[in-house]
């Protein structure tokens, strides 16, 4: 379950940073037909500096998500288990050793 949960993370950051390079870079080549001024290159840098700052924020919440999940799993097991907490025995007092 855990290994699918990150395949798709790995996919979906993929297809976060993919996106926007691909259409910035059409965008820019269309613009630079219309104008004839070099537009790719800016439009190409935009969508690279846009797709790295979406899968970085991606990732991050991903992680704080996780470990919300975590704690949450953590406290459900405590509530769930009944365990008594240890005491000292009265028979064998560290004190008489």
């Amino acid at each position: 379950m855990e290994a699918l949960r990150y395949l798709s993370l790995i996919s979906q950051v993929g297809f976060t940073m993919v996106t926007p390079v691909l259409l910035c870079t059409f965008i820019g080549i269309k613009l630079e037909e219309k104008f004839h001024f070099p537009f790719t290159l800016i439009f190409l840098l935009l969508g690279v500096i846009s797709g790295c700052m979406s899968g970085y924020r991606l990732i991050m919440n991903s992680i704080k998500k996780m470990e919300k999940d975590k704690v949450k799993r953590e406290i459900q097991i405590q509530k769930n288990s009944f365990v008594l907490p240890k005491k000292e025995s009265r028979i064998f007092n560290k004190k008489d050793e």
